[in-house]
């Protein structure tokens, strides 16, 4: 390992990112170097732009994975090397948020019914009616339910954040059954 590749990881664990944000991160600055055929202190601002291009242009990937790799880009640039150029030169795309796509009752419906066993349909219900992410429902514990004040406690969601969330009635009695 790279005495940059590995100050570049202390300094992402340092400011308490992820495991897998770090080892994204590191696999971004590998390929940004093994384009150019040299290492990123030698790098330049123009030679930042010319990359994100190039996974814009000829690896044609989605606005989302040239934002992580600019996000990557400029930890290195400007944590880790103390460059100042990075946001100067570099430009932020506009980001394009999209609206979530909302089920009808049928649709939802359609869904719960599709599955005859319980516990499937528990699961499939606390997903949708609680808006969790996979990992916050695999985490779940029975304790994290609290019946008394209606509220599912997501102990590590995204970016290891605790929240709650609301729990419905028909849920908990759905829960109950499973």
């Amino acid at each position: 390992m790279t005495r940059l590749r590995q100050r570049m990881q202390e300094d992402l664990r340092l400011r308490n990112f992820s495991e897998r944000t770090i080892r994204r991160y590191t696999e971004i600055v590998a390929e940004f170097a093994r384009y150019f055929h040299k290492s990123p202190d030698q790098l330049s601002a123009e030679h930042v732009r010319t990359f994100l291009l190039y996974l814009l242009n000829e690896r044609k990937l989605a606005w989302g994975t040239i934002q992580g790799a600019r996000s990557a880009l400029k930890f290195l640039y400007l944590r880790t090397l103390k460059q100042t150029w990075f946001d100067q030169e570099i430009i932020k795309p506009k980001v394009r948020r999209k609206l979530p796509t909302v089920w009808s009752r049928e649709e939802v419906c359609a869904l719960l019914d599709a599955t005859t066993n319980t516990k499937h349909r528990a699961l499939l219900a606390l997903y949708y009616s609680a808006g969790l992410r996979c990992q916050e429902a695999l985490d779940l514990k029975v304790g994290d339910i609290d019946s008394k004040r209606m509220i599912i406690h997501i102990r590590e969601g995204k970016g290891k954040f605790p929240r709650q969330v609301m729990l419905s009635p028909k849920l908990l009695e759905l829960l109950a059954l499973a």
